[in-house]
């Protein structure tokens, strides 16, 4: 028995509902592709504004590298019964200058404040023929290219000379600086490493002057 023809408006409206369900299967995907896109665009951007970052970051610290100070505190000494010598060297081997903010010193733990006050105490009586240098709020340069250590204290009489080496062990100095970014370290006598701080602070201490 043959089908029953369908009725014209059963065709229009099966071919509306085709299209519809076409068009909207079509903005489905073009919304997918579009929130796809948004995100591929959204991690680009993050990753960008990650890779700017770290960039930065790492610029700024070979900056401050190039530029870190390095200072120590040592001596130099040679002794016989005509000819003596002995100076209390600061230098600065790093890359950078050194901004000296702070300088301690004691012999056998009090302070002193002046190179005379220690001649006092050593010898019994001030600094006569020995020539010192200022530290304390200086800027000591680097030695990259030159020599640049300061003689804090140097004397060649044979006497003061063997009496200031043999009383090193009782002397403690220590030099807070930093550098040209504010980053500070602690240098301590006789002591190769150097220690980073926070700021260098002159509170509660006595400031070795001279």
């Amino acid at each position: 028995m043959p089908s029953p023809p369908q009725h014209p408006d059963e065709d229009s409206a099966a071919s509306l509902a085709e299209s519809r369900s076409a068009q909207a299967t079509a903005s489905a995907r073009q919304s997918s592709t579009a929130q796809l896109s948004s995100i591929v665009a959204l991690a680009v951007s993050v990753l960008a504004l990650a890779t700017g970052a770290y960039q930065t970051r790492l610029m700024q610290a070979q900056a401050r590298a190039s530029v870190w100070p390095i200072v120590s505190l040592g001596l130099s000494y040679f002794g016989n019964r005509d000819n003596g010598g002995f100076t209390w060297e600061v230098e600065n081997n790093g890359v950078g200058p050194a901004l000296i903010k702070s300088v301690t010193l004691s012999l056998d733990g009090k302070p002193m404040r002046n190179w005379d006050e220690v001649f006092h105490a050593l010898f019994g009586h001030g600094r006569e023929n020995a020539t010192v240098s200022s530290i304390n709020g200086n800027v000591l340069p680097p030695s990259t290219n030159r020599e640049t250590t300061i003689a804090a204290i140097r004397t060649a009489q044979p006497d003061e000379a063997k009496a200031l080496f043999e009383a090193k062990d009782r002397f403690k100095m220590s030099v807070c600086y930093c550098s040209v970014y504010d980053e500070c370290w602690e240098a301590q006598w006789l002591k190769r490493d150097v220690t980073p701080v926070t700021q260098c602070s002159v509170a509660n201490t006595v400031q070795f002057e001279q």
